[in-house]
């Protein structure tokens, strides 16, 4: 007896090797689509048959011209993040450019496509939008193989996706509890916090919190975590909320250098606060008491 593994995401399409085995009995799992049950259970083609991988050879297109019947793999989402994968691994098989580059070499080039989308995306240019996104796909791909050929703590493309899908999965639960109709805005977002922070146990609430990012937008996150957490706005320093720019001055450090005293101060409240007892998230009382 022979066990056939169907890609989930791709039920209809049957490995080659397993072709042979469906003349005679076949049993099938409850999940199997009835589609394919009975494609499978039996009867056979007559004629010939001619099998291709790409249908716009002649042969192939004066076959489909005289009106023979076409069987082709469905497509899926994420057919093309496939083939771009498998273009990255055979540019990394030459050993050219690629194999020279490290996840510090490339950090410039993933600034800047960065930077790039967000121009795209603030001209409204979807034809601009969608080259950037690649540009940036791209930098994941690249990430990802040279991070294959680490002899410490190797990973690979698919154990990113399916990092990716696990968190969705956990702060997600509408995905996996069998809901299927419209949710509640704000109750995924309550759903989401939760889970990430039993997911991440962080000890301050400016954990995870990208340091190096330009000072404004790491002002407007330290903000947003600080009193989301609890921090009274009134705590907030006027020099977080009044950005002035002068001739010879250096706004981005000055603004840079208030944002990290602001966030010391607040990680040294939160440890007075566990030292005097305080547990669990911190109310505007314990704030203001150990600031």
């Amino acid at each position: 007896m022979t066990v056939v593994v169907l890609d989930p995401m791709r039920p209809g399409v049957v490995p080659v090797e397993a072709v042979g085995l469906f003349g005679g009995a076949v049993e099938f799992t409850d999940e199997v689509p009835e589609s394919m049950r009975a494609t499978l259970s039996g009867g056979a083609a007559g004629g010939i048959v001619l099998v291709t991988t790409d249908r716009h050879r002649p042969e192939v297109e004066a076959r489909i011209a005289a009106g023979e019947r076409v069987i082709a793999a469905p497509s899926v989402p994420g057919d093309g993040l496939v083939e771009a994968v498998d273009v990255m691994d055979r540019l990394w098989g030459f050993g050219g450019w690629e194999v020279t580059q490290t996840h510090d070499s490339l950090r410039r080039y993933l600034l800047e496509e960065t930077y790039e989308l967000l121009d795209a995306i603030e001209e409204g240019d979807p034809h601009g939008l969608r080259e950037e996104l690649g540009d940036l796909l791209l930098q994941v791909l690249f990430h990802s193989r040279i991070a294959q050929e680490s002899g410490t703590d190797p990973f690979t493309v698919d154990d990113v996706a399916r990092g990716l899908v696990t968190k969705l999965a956990l702060r997600s639960p509408h995905l996996t509890d069998g809901h299927t109709g419209p949710i509640d805005v704000a109750e995924q977002e309550r759903a989401w916090e939760a889970a990430k922070a039993a997911e991440k146990a962080r000890a301050s609430c400016l954990d995870g919190i990208a340091m190096a990012q330009p000072a404004l937008a790491l002002a407007e996150k330290v903000i947003e975590r600080a009193t989301r957490a609890g921090l009274p706005p009134e705590l907030v320093p006027d020099e977080l909320r009044l950005v002035r720019i002068a001739v010879g001055d250096n706004a981005e450090d000055a603004l840079r250098k208030a944002v990290l005293a602001f966030a010391a101060r607040i990680r040294a409240t939160e440890v007075s606060a566990r030292t005097g007892g305080e547990s669990g998230r911190l109310d505007a009382r314990a704030w203001i008491r150990f600031w």
